[in-house]
């Protein structure tokens, strides 16, 4: 296993350094395709992504009411009027303001607020395992545009690919560093290798079919508080493909190179129809 792993990682940047040129060239974002395979540092301190190569990419501020507690989180758009988002966001929320169509935190294009009436979190969400992480938050029908573009999701099968050792992006806004006390000021992206569950669950409880667990391409890269809730995704057929919602993250750290937690959307595809009737 643990050279699978290090044979895709040294695809990653076998790909990065094809497309860069060298070293010291500024990193390409993985957008137009995800676009390549590039290897970029962790989302703390990362290169921020290119003004419209993340269309469906949503921030979301969420009020809970309990004590006037706020908090950031990610989300994606997967139509004109439905974001997927991870439900230890919005489990308690009272009302979601959506933020569309920007890279950076100051300057979205669009700007959305619901209540919970709008807001679907699975039935069966489970705080301490983070089983059945997930949610929908429906809005009032956007537009498309080059800013603001729905991502595609994975087509439902009878069987689904595990994407092992397969190359990965994730985005968000959230904490830069283990010690940092905001969240960034721009969209940032950070690169993944997938990795078995097996292996993941040697190293958390409760890990399942509904878990993908994803290593950082370099030494410390990880998600970070503010960016649960985004999207993992992957170039196929020249699309791109969510997989992961961004779940949960390392005890230890951002930066102690252990696997991030992302909910995995091929199982979760019947349910998403089921609320959202959409097609796919």
């Amino acid at each position: 296993m643990k050279f699978l792993i290090a044979l895709s990682l040294l695809i990653c940047i076998a790909s990065a350094f094809k497309i860069r040129g060298s070293r010291n060239t500024q990193p390409e974002h993985l957008g137009s395709m995800v676009q390549k395979a590039v290897v970029s540092s962790r989302i703390a301190n990362a290169q921020p992504a290119a003004p419209n190569r993340i269309p469906y990419q949503a921030r979301l501020f969420i009020y809970h009411g309990s004590g006037g507690r706020c908090t950031g989180c990610g989300g994606s758009l997967i139509s004109n009027e439905w974001v997927l988002t991870a439900a230890s966001c919005t489990s308690t929320a009272e009302w979601v303001m959506l933020y569309l169509g920007g890279i950076a935190r100051s300057d979205p294009s669009t700007e959305v607020s619901v209540d919970t009436s709008k807001i679907i979190n699975h039935p069966e969400f489970d705080r301490q395992s983070f089983r059945n992480n997930i949610a929908l938050i429906r809005i009032p029908a956007v537009t498309p545009s080059a800013a603001i573009r729905a991502v595609s999701l994975p087509k439902r099968a009878p069987h689904y690919d595990t994407y092992e050792n397969q190359c990965a992006v994730a985005y968000g806004w959230g904490r830069t560093s283990d010690t940092a006390k905001g969240y960034s000021p721009v969209l940032l992206f950070a690169d993944f290798i997938v990795i078995s569950n097996e292996k993941c669950l040697g190293l958390y409880d409760d890990i399942d079919a509904e878990h993908i667990c994803a290593v950082g391409a370099i030494s410390g890269v990880g998600v970070c508080d503010g960016d649960f809730g985004g999207p993992l995704v992957i170039p196929s057929n020249n699309e791109i493909i969510q997989i992961g919602i961004i779940s949960f993250k390392s005890t230890k750290g951002y930066e102690s190179n252990e696997p991030s937690g992302f909910t995995r959307v091929t199982s979760y595809l019947d349910w998403i129809a089921d609320e959202t009737k959409l097609s796919f």
